[in-house]
């Protein structure tokens, strides 16, 4: 028995189509994700350590026809579930994925059968109804383990683990330049990546490399470049001006509702920590990794209306 069958349990599947995000065009024909894109994000256990969820979406990297494709999926955070539950636990470890025979008979009788008529002609027998309540006490048992052992091994265990989806529905022409795929080429990958990190080290990133990398691959010229620089710079300029008066448009608020010296001297709770199980923690993956993929496809749309260089 699939433990969706016993759990509020729907990891991914009111999610989008990654075929449909990542595909997505202007109306002028131009890809919104022509670029890479990426995203990371951590979870503090209760030891202290870390679990770190990413993404990168490379819209040039290569796949194959056996490489596992978006569009044969309707829940591809099930599946790279499934994955990792593979990779950090045993096999007894983990429950049954398909349901025997017993189970599939009593779960058509279950589901066909009027509740009236289950109760009188079954149920209603003390030794059907023992029958029947043994195999779901051990199917719920089997799932019930597995969830416990890997909400353990993902707070504990040190690992690393990647799990590639192709875009394959990724348009063959590259949004805005022009550049078009070899004969045969298909190419579109999103890589998924959790790591246990026990020791709670944070990897450190290297924004100002990341930048320049980000405005070399923007730009086709020295003169471009230069432009693009110096506008960034201004962008900068005027967001850190933004910034610092909503600070003081929030500290003026907090002084009308006397609020600045109970907000001043309060205990600030804003670490993100790992939730009770497996199950919450993909859920909240995906819900963020949604909202992130999201409000960059936003960005990226502004960007190049704004940005004569997309055009």
């Amino acid at each position: 028995m699939d433990i969706s069958a016993i759990l509020p349990v729907n990891m991914g599947n009111d999610s989008s189509s990654l075929n449909d995000d990542f595909s997505a065009q202007t109306p002028a024909g131009d890809n919104i994700f022509s670029k890479p894109l990426g995203a990371r994000t951590f979870f503090r256990t209760p030891s202290n350590g870390l679990v770190l969820a990413s993404f990168l979406f490379d819209p040039k990297q290569k796949f194959g026809e056996d490489h596992f494709m978006a569009s044969v999926t309707s829940d591809w955070m099930h599946d790279l579930r499934e994955a990792l539950t593979k990779e950090l636990l045993d096999a007894a470890q983990i429950a049954p994925k398909t349901k025997n025979l017993e189970e599939t008979i009593w779960d058509q009788m279950t589901s066909l059968l009027p509740k009236e008529t289950l109760a009188k002609n079954l149920f209603a027998n003390k030794e059907t109804f023992e029958t029947y309540t043994k195999m779901l006490k051990e199917s719920v048992t089997k799932n019930f383990r597995e969830e416990e052992a890997f909400t353990q091994a993902l707070r504990d265990k040190a690992f690393s683990f990647s799990f590639e989806i192709a875009i394959d529905a990724y348009p063959s022409e590259l949004g805005g330049s022009g550049e078009k795929r070899a004969k045969g080429d298909q190419c579109g990958v999103l890589t998924f990546h959790i790591e246990g990190i026990p020791d709670g080290k944070i990897p450190e990133t290297k924004k100002e490399e990341e930048v320049d990398k980000a405005k070399e691959e923007d730009t086709t010229s020295n003169r471009k470049s230069k432009k693009r620089k110096t506008e960034d710079g201004a962008t900068t300029a005027k967001e850190s001006t933004k910034k610092a008066k909503k600070d003081t448009d929030a500290q003026k608020l907090l002084k009308e509702l006397a609020l600045a010296e109970l907000f001043k001297n309060a205990h600030v709770e804003s670490t993100k920590k790992f939730p009770h199980t497996a199950t919450q923690f993909f859920e909240m993956v995906n819900r963020w990794f949604s909202s992130t993929v999201s409000r960059r496809a936003t960005k990226l749309e502004k960007d190049r209306n704004r940005n004569p260089l997309y055009h």
